[in-house]
């Protein structure tokens, strides 16, 4: 779906580039470098939040004093 979004993104950037009076080969350079950046910003944001993610499944108590706990509540 992102990578959907990103391709229209750059096609469209690219179609107005040539609207526009750009030349072909330049229209074409700037497009694959928004798509190479968008690209990268989404891949390094969902790394970033699967990190973010393990950390904090890992962070607490451990499972066996979460289990003591309950038991003493009871």
């Amino acid at each position: 779906m992102l990578l959907r979004l990103i391709t229209v993104i750059s096609l469209i950037l690219f179609m107005l580039l040539l609207i526009s009076g750009t030349q072909i080969d330049v229209a074409l350079y700037r497009s694959i470098l928004v798509f190479m950046i968008l690209f990268s910003v989404v891949y390094v944001s969902i790394f970033l939040l699967n990190v973010i993610k393990d950390n904090h499944s890992n962070d607490g108590v451990p499972a066996s004093a979460n289990q003591n706990n309950a038991d003493t509540e009871k």
